[in-house]
């Protein structure tokens, strides 16, 4: 396993990895409409933005293909999604990670994540715990989420 900066040829397959985590792994958690919601108007080129306005990405690639990928800008963890294929095999955490000594090596500190529904014992696992329940409207429909923070350059 590789994990690297995102580059933006990468943006075609995190859009794909986001969407499948959204319809597998998540549409248990989440209602068809919740999901529907999530998804609307997602595009590559959103990644693509998004890193150019400072939000910083990396992958993970197994055998030269990215498998996973996780976000942060300021002191926010944005997202880490990983194909469900390749799940429970380590890639979330050295994602994470990555993350962390990112945000070090720039003197800052991922203190803060909005945890999707039933991915808090991951989180917690890298030193966040539960600060209580948020959502995030998008499209109009509420998304549930757990409001999750860590004390700064935790390890």
């Amino acid at each position: 396993m590789i994990i690297r900066r995102m580059v933006r040829e990468d943006a075609e397959v995190i859009n794909d990895i986001h969407g499948v985590c959204l319809t597998k792994t998540l549409l248990g958690r989440y209602t068809q409409e919740q999901v529907t919601a999530w998804m609307t108007g997602r595009t590559s080129e959103g990644y693509i933005r998004a890193s150019d306005a400072g939000e910083r990405f990396f992958v993970a690639e197994i055998d030269g293909s990215v498998v996973g990928y996780a976000s942060w800008e300021g002191e926010e963890l944005l997202s880490l999604f990983v194909h469900p294929d390749f799940q429970i095999r380590g890639i979330g955490s050295a994602l994470i990670g990555a993350c962390f000594v990112d945000a070090g090596d720039l003197s800052r500190s991922i203190t803060k994540v909005k945890s999707v529904l039933g991915a808090e014992a991951f989180y917690a696992k890298h030193g966040f715990t539960p600060e209580g329940q948020g959502s995030t409207t998008k499209r109009g429909v509420e998304i549930p989420d757990t409001r999750m923070k860590r004390e700064a350059f935790c390890p």
